[in-house]
């Protein structure tokens, strides 16, 4: 059973490291905006076990988007053994109902390429041309209405 909880964002660096930047040292890990007023950070238990985390930030995109309300996800990670459970997914549908009860009107995300269908699924639509993360990889940005 994944239980779904509100946390610190120091909480869950371990796992970003691991899952999304296992080559770079932890202070890399401290996202701006982590520990911002209006940020928040959601992770999902199995047991004791954290197994997913994402990350959720007051931020509008550089290119345009809505001043108000608009929020940048970050460092979503699912542990490697629990990806393709719907972890993912329901750590992102309890994001979208915290920001839409905080008044949120977008989201949007610097999207892996790898990630970039989970994001399709679940409603997202590409802006702009790939663009490569140095020691990253390609990705792409993603916005979503709500």
């Amino acid at each position: 059973m994944i239980e779904i909880r509100s946390v610190a964002a120091e909480r869950i660096r371990p796992l970003r490291q691991q899952v999304l930047r296992p080559n770079q040292p932890a202070e890399e890990l401290i996202y701006p905006g982590d520990d911002a007023p209006g940020s928040f950070h959601l992770a999902a238990y199995r047991g004791d076990r954290l197994v997913g985390t994402i990350t959720l930030s007051l931020e509008e995109r550089e290119e345009g988007g809505s001043a108000r309300g608009s929020y940048r996800l970050r460092g979503m990670a699912i542990a490697l053994d629990a990806q393709g459970n719907g972890i993912g997914a329901r750590l992102l549908a309890e994001a979208i109902e915290k920001m839409s009860a905080a008044d949120g009107e977008q989201v949007w995300c610097n999207a892996r390429l790898s990630a970039a269908g989970f994001y399709d699924r679940h409603g997202f639509h590409r802006i702009g041309s790939e663009f490569d993360l140095p020691g990253i990889g390609p990705h792409v940005v993603m916005e979503r209405e709500f």
